[in-house]
Order: structure tokens, then C-alpha cells, then sequence
């Protein structure tokens, strides 16, 4: 399963250059418009340079929170390269993300027979220090800990799906608030932008349907209501895909799509003012498509807080049918009967019973098992 990203055709030549020169000591390489791009390469300071001697030459190119590429020469002489992942834990999410599932493409693109080492860094005094790079010279990948190069190979799916598993959770629980939601804590800016400077666009149709919804809950008349949002992936835009109506509790599981993930709002019962919020996201999704939509969930929501609609109920599922089997009706009796009030403060879970464990999305099958 893969990021969508592919190398460029100025990293390709970049790195051809770099590889012909043993002079250079790194080729730092970023993500810009859906492609791997090559940043000015660094040389050794002088032909007895060391990688351990070099490492000052990084210090400008890293910052706190923005993820890179380096591939480094441990000298002059090295007929291999190393390959560093440096993933800032103070990244945004979806930053850390698409680096971390972008990681296996850039080096099987570039040719794995190329290097003997990959390191995984999330601190930029890790990438500074001596004692790191002499550590990662224990074997071939290094720090990852990720065991030889066919075994990196094999788990490459793995660490793709632990990335975005990590992502999501902290999306979830909160975790680095403030990296997602900003000073403000609010998920999106009038508008739609992002606190965080992530440009999240909202459609004139989305925004007349958030204001539906909040019509529906505030006149307790619309029983049955269920409004559904995506994300047009290439312009990261909030857009209304479908509303149903009249739908029973116990059908809104087969209007919600099994193939792509979505953002639904169910208006619950009449009279109760009661909007359930209901995520899904399909083990079957692209690598990217759950990326985006886990770290764009909280300003889905702001945004529709803005609109007018009060959420009471924040339910998450990993697939449609988690869903069936009167699972609705279970939490509007367990979690909405006694809360009347639209002011109450959203819950949130997974489609299961009250009491139980969060426990996030299904694991994604595996290709060719769908």
C-alpha cells in the first residue's frame, strides 16, 4: 500500500549526480506537489571528511517540526549510501504520515541495491550527534530497528499502516493538540483554513448542507436525516457527496460507501436535537485518502460547528457493517436518551457498546484480499 508520491524527474537526475560524485556528502530530498524532490546537495567539507565530522553541515536544513530525506556518505570512499527518514514528533500529522508511508518508495525508486543502511529519526538532535550514526553502523538498517533489507522489504506494508495507524490515534485522543489544532483549538479558521496552516477549503454546497443539518436539529422535524461529506483528495476540499432521507436508525449503515472513507452526520430523532457524527474509514483506503481525511476529521467538525450543528455523539468505524445490527439504535438509546441538551459535550467511540475500549479503525486487508 503506497503514499500515491514518486520520485521526480530532477530527484532521478540529482541523484544520478550525486551518486557520480564522491565528493558530496548528502542529497537532503522533501515532498512538493505529489513528488520527491531533490534540495541542493552538501558536500564533505574536505576530501578526510567522515559523516561523524559532517554532521554540522545538517543543522541549518532541519528544523523542529518539518520532515526530510537524507541520503549521506559515511566517507568519500563509500561504495554504499545511508538512507534517513527524519520525522519530526512535532510534525503535524499529516506531515508525519505521508513522510513515514512515502519512506519504502523513495528508496525502492532510487534502487535498494544502492544502500546498505536506513535510519528513522523523530529528534533533530539525533541527527546531529555522533553516537547515532555509530550506533546505526551495528547493522544494515540501523536504528530502525527494522532488521536486514529483505525484512524491510516484507514489512514495508506494516510500517506504512503503523504510521497512519499512529497518525490516527493522535488525531483521535488529542495527542500533540496542539501541532493539529493550534493555540486556538479550534480544528479549522473561518473559512476553512487550518490553524495549523493546512488550507482546508469548503464548498459553498458543503456549507448550505452543514446548515441544513443545523436547521433539521434545531425544528426536530427531520427524522432521519443523513448528510455525508468527503474530500476531494487533489484540492484537500470538504465537499457534500450525499443526502438521504427518511432513513431508519438501523439502515444508515448501507448508505455510508464501503470503498472510500466519509464524514456522516445522522440527524437522530425528532424533537431530540440529537446530530450523530459518524467517521468511517475502510481498511481498503489508499494510504493517502486516510491520511488526510484522519488529521481533516477535527475541522470537519469545527466547520460544522460554525455552520450551527451541535453535535452530540462522535461515533468512528472501520467499515460500514460495524455499523448493521441495530448498533444506531444501541448508542441513541444507551448515549442520547437522557441528553436532550444540544449545549452537551460530544462523546465519542467506536461502534460499539458504552463502556467499551476505543479501538480505532479495522485493520486494513491486505492487497489482494479485498
Amino acid at each position: 500500500m503506497q503514499s500515491g508520491i514518486s520520485a521526480s524527474a530532477d530527484l532521478h537526475a540529482a541523484f544520478k549526480s550525486f551518486t557520480s560524485d564522491s565528493t558530496l556528502f548528502a542529497l537532503p530530498i522533501t515532498i512538493t506537489s505529489e513528488s520527491l524532490t531533490p534540495l541542493a546537495a552538501i558536500p564533505f567539507p574536505s576530501g578526510s571528511s567522515t559523516l561523524e565530522t559532517s554532521l554540522n553541515a545538517l543543522s541549518e536544513l532541519l528544523t523542529p517540526t518539518t520532515p526530510l530525506y537524507l541520503l549521506l556518505r559515511r566517507t568519500p570512499q563509500s561504495p554504499s549510501l545511508i538512507s534517513a527518514a527524519y520525522i519530526p514528533s512535532r510534525s503535524p500529522v499529516r506531515q508525519k504520515t505521508l513522510f513515514a508511508a512515502t519512506r519504502a518508495t523513495l528508496v525502492r525508486e532510487l534502487g535498494q541495491e544502492k544502500f546498505a543502511e536506513s535510519v528513522f529519526l523523530t529528534e533533530r538532535e539525533e541527527v546531529l550527534d555522533v553516537t547515532t550514526w555509530n550506533d546505526a553502523s551495528g547493522g544494515p538498517q540501523g536504528t530502525s530497528g527494522q532488521g536486514n533489507a529483505d525484512s524491510a522489504i516484507l514489512s514495508t506494508e506494516e510500517r506504512e499502516l503503523q504510521a497512519v495507524k499512529r497518525a490516527e490515534d493522535e488525531e483521535r485522543h488529542g495527542t500533540r493538540g496542539r501541532d493539529l489544532m493550534g493555540d486556538g483549538g479550534s480544528g479549522a479558521k473561518a473559512g476553512g483554513v487550518s490553524s495549523t496552516g493546512i488550507q482546508i477549503n469548503v464548498t459553498d454546497d458543503a456549507k448550505a448542507a452543514f446548515r441544513e443539518i443545523a436547521a433539521a436539529q434545531q425544528s426536530g422535524h427531520s427524522t432521519g436525516l443523513l448528510v455525508q461529506f468527503g474530500i476531494e483528495i487533489k484540492g484537500e476540499t470538504i465537499k457534500h457527496s450525499k443526502t438521504h432521507r427518511g432513513v431508519e436508525p438501523s439502515s444508515v449503515h448501507s448508505h455510508i460507501p464501503s470503498d472510500t472513507p466519509s464524514y456522516n452526520f445522522y440527524v437522530a430523532s425528532a424533537g431530540s436535537s440529537a446530530v450523530i457524527f459518524i467517521y468511517v474509514c475502510p481498511g481498503t483506503s489508499k494510504i493517502k485518502e486516510r491520511m488526510i481525511y484522519a488529521s481533516s476529521r477535527l475541522a470537519v467538525l469545527t466547520i460544522a460547528k460554525q455552520e450551527g450543528v451541535k453535535v452530540v455523539k462522535n461515533l468512528e468505524a472501520g467499515d460500514p457493517e460495524d455499523l448493521s445490527g441495530g448498533r444506531i439504535n444501541e448508542e441513541i438509546a444507551i448515549h442520547l436518551g437522557p441528553q436532550d441538551d444540544g449545549d452537551s459535550q460530544p462523546g465519542s467511540g467506536t461502534a460499539t457498546p458504552s463502556g467499551g475500549r476505543s479501538a480505532g479503525f479495522a485493520r486494513p486487508k491486505r492487497p489482494g484480499k479485498r
